[in-house]
């Protein structure tokens, strides 16, 4: 355990405790300057930990009724009850505020009461024993190591990463973490997941919103640099694109044709570009300039194979 986690650690429970924390006290306990004593605090406050300077008591603490503690919980049923929180959501925000007082209610008080985990459709199937292991060391800030093969490679590497957050998609749990190896963040497949370890070496999380980074992607592809994608829909398919809402970001305009345009901004194109075969011959890529020049590669490749099926079954 590094000392750096170490001394937040100890911050936060002398703070939770009730104790006078003062910088001054922290840097005599800690044995930092001040300004290291100032960087762990800001450290702390961006990780989302509600800690503030009362000037009356002249002391750090937290709101009133917020807590570490989670009373009588163990990891598994507070899993089970944020899974629920985050399931619930989809059924508006009266659901979520009344199990938000539920959590107020029993203690349920941390820094994230809710578990790393981001549902955006649908039901989703058990996990198994990874799900867990991954979010509770997602909550506790430990590296994990595990075996993994991706679908688009032959070879298997083994990892090390920092758990940033778990999301369902597409009938599929992804963890979403700082790869070591790639020194960049990635998205792993639960299922590509072999001799799982949780580590007992912790790390400082970076500051990010997964709720934000989700909304850019397109399916379960988080990898890649924003990008604004123009696509223009045939009137045969009109109707079918419009019905549903298939991107938060997503815009359209009927053109004068009979035809629709339609916008969106993505993280990366690959999951986008699946989704745009779908609708193969009805649509047409205009932008990104590089992701139109892949389609119409594809789209040659694809002719040829049926030709050689053509030929093949001729010469047959």
């Amino acid at each position: 355990m590094s000392f750096k986690f170490d001394s937040m650690m100890v911050i936060l429970n002398r703070i939770d405790s009730g104790g006078q924390v003062t910088v001054d006290s922290l840097k005599e306990e800690l044995g930092v300057s001040e300004r290291t004593v100032h960087r762990y605090l800001e450290t702390l406050q961006l990780s989302g930990y509600p800690l503030y300077y009362d000037r009356q008591q002249e002391r750090y603490r937290f709101p009133e009724g917020y807590s570490l503690k989670r009373p009588g919980f163990d990891a598994e049923e507070f899993l089970a009850f944020a899974l629920a929180r985050k399931v619930l959501k989809a059924f508006g925000p009266e659901f979520e505020e009344r199990l938000a007082r539920i959590a107020h209610k029993i203690g349920l008080q941390r820094a994230d009461p809710q578990p790393r985990i981001l549902v955006r459709e649908g039901e989703p199937p058990q996990g198994g024993d990874y799900l867990e292991q991954l979010n509770r060391a997602a909550l506790d800030f430990q590296r994990v190591e595990f075996s993994y093969r991706a679908l688009s490679s032959r070879s298997e590497t083994r990892r090390k990463a920092e758990p940033d957050y778990l999301f369902y998609q597409e009938g599929l749990w992804y963890l979403r973490a700082y790869c070591c190896l790639r020194e960049d963040f990635r998205t792993f497949a639960l299922d590509r997941m072999k001799a799982l370890q949780v580590l007992k070496e912790h790390f400082v999380p970076r500051q990010r919103s997964g709720d934000e980074e989700l909304a850019l992607s397109f399916g379960g592809f988080l990898d890649g640099e924003p990008a604004d994608v123009m696509l223009i829909f045939d009137p045969e398919i009109r109707e079918y694109i419009q019905r549903h809402r298939w991107h938060p970001s997503q815009e359209e305009r009927a053109l004068p044709d009979g035809r629709l345009e339609v916008r969106f901004r993505v993280n990366g194109l690959e999951g986008i570009s699946r989704w745009i075969y779908r609708w193969l011959p009805w649509v047409e890529v205009i932008e990104p300039k590089a992701m139109r020049e892949k389609t119409i590669r594809d789209l040659k490749i694809a002719l040829g194979k049926y030709g050689r099926g053509s030929r093949n079954k001729e010469q047959g």
